[in-house]
């Protein structure tokens, strides 16, 4: 049953009926679920919007130089959400593939707002990003760093980048969503020495601007002192280097809750140390502050988002665990399955219920870790009831699967007063297959 407790779990305009059911921006998910079928992924434009100027309003309170929201696209990314992110004030966004490239392009992005990462880009990327002259390319690795130069060499174009810097340290979150430690794959090591090197060499190329250097220390972050000890390990390299920075980005990261045991925080805890920390790295360097760019997608989308499912089978476990299957699963939501993700639901159609059983939610692929939710209390359910899960926007379509040649679900953006839009079609993959 939703209640008030749950509001920052759900969409900012999530609310109750009178009848005490649930709706979003005025429109009924059971409603919405009947004409679109499930599964079905609804978007709440309110919540979007009011998170990315959130974050807006905090650098300005608490950072007395320039700064920047930039949307990390990998969280999801379609051409029409795109466009919904272009049509908001000084958002940036952080690309990395030719593909969110491009759709950022088509939805109204410049390139002067696209900062192109990945750790191992193309050469048709590489091409792209230069040719379009975007904001940053984003160099991952010494190798990286000769390969772009050889190509600006032959265009005899003078490239903006960043260097991706691995600081070296552990957080505490899922080994699979963390990305700073000495193991990471991402990024130039400072403990190698090999982020000081590329720093020396992109210095004395003339093929190269270096602009700006980023980290990025993994997801679902809720302590904001390893922001802290990752942006003074930056400066502390870029003095020994004699580089002053123009552009300091501590990548994203910030956490969001998916259940009511996820620590309640404050993105002013985030915001506020790292202007504090840069502010006093200047003061310790003597450099001139530079532009902070946030690069947020989790925090900014997965509240936003729900999925819909309906309940087909049941059955109960020899320890009395009832399972209830739905429509979706590990092919729209992998997360269960990577990182042991923990959700919580509502069945739309029961909002007073109040006999909870003990369940496990699985999808109906043929895995075994095919599960969305592994232990929640929920009311006795029939077949063709709607499950509704919040916290849904981010990490779920953007690796979404055709496994068992399941196709992607629809995807609608909501406004106040029942308004909504199709982002995304339900795929057919008869008409859409690979094969030949």
């Amino acid at each position: 049953m939703f209640t008030s407790e749950d509001q920052t779990i759900y969409p900012i305009a999530a609310a109750l009926s009178a009848d005490g059911s649930l709706t979003i921006a005025g429109s009924d998910p059971q409603k919405l679920a009947r004409d679109f079928g499930t599964p079905l992924y609804l978007y709440d434009g309110q919540t979007v919007r009011s998170n990315i100027q959130t974050l807006q309003q905090l650098l300005k309170d608490h950072y007395p130089s320039e700064g920047a929201v930039a949307y990390a696209s990998k969280a999801y990314f379609s051409q029409r959400f795109a466009a919904k992110l272009a049509q908001q004030q000084d958002i940036e966004v952080d690309v990395v593939s030719l593909a969110e490239l491009k759709v950022a392009l088509k939805a109204g992005f410049s390139p002067k707002q696209i900062h192109l990462h990945g750790n191992n880009k193309s050469a048709e990327e590489i091409r792209t990003a230069i040719d379009l002259n975007i904001h940053a390319l984003v160099i991952d690795s010494l190798d990286e760093l000769a390969f772009v130069e050889q190509i600006a060499a032959e265009k005899n174009k003078r490239v903006r980048i960043w260097l991706r810097i691995t600081p070296d340290i552990r957080v505490a979150t899922h080994p699979h969503i963390e990305t700073s430690a000495a193991s990471s794959k991402f990024g130039l090591h400072v403990i190698t020495g090999e982020a000081e090197q590329v720093i020396r060499a992109a210095l004395a190329s003339p093929y190269f601007e270096l602009t700006g250097l980023h980290c990025h220390l993994g997801s679902q972050l809720y302590d904001p002192i390893p922001y802290a000890i990752a942006i003074e390990r930056l400066y502390t390299l870029a003095s020994e280097c004699g580089y002053e920075p123009q552009e300091i980005s501590p990548g994203g990261g910030w956490g969001v809750r998916y259940t009511k045991n996820d620590p309640l925080t404050d993105p002013l805890d985030w915001i506020r140390t790292i202007s504090q920390t840069i502010q006093q790295q200047c003061e310790r360097t003597g450099f001139q502050l530079p532009k902070i760019v946030l690069e947020p997608g989790r925090w900014l989308a997965a509240r936003a988002g729900v999925a819909i499912y309906q309940i087909g089978s049941q059955k109960r476990m020899p320890d009395g665990t009832r399972i209830l299957a739905v429509d979706g699963g590990m092919s729209d939501n992998p997360r269960h399955a990577l990182y042991q993700a923990a959700y919580s639901a509502v069945i739309l159609n029961k909002p007073n219920a109040k006999n909870l059983v003990p369940t496990t939610v699985v999808g109906k692929f043929c895995e075994s870790g095919d599960v969305l939710i592994a232990q929640i209390d929920l009311p006795e359910a029939e077949r063709g009831d709607l499950l509704l899960i919040p916290a849904s926007g981010a990490y779920q379509l953007s690796m979404a699967s055709n496994y068992n040649l399941a196709p992607r679900p629809v995807v609608l953006w909501l406004e106040p007063d029942g308004q909504f839009e199709l982002l995304q079609r339900r795929e057919n993959p008869e008409e859409n297959s690979w094969w030949c």
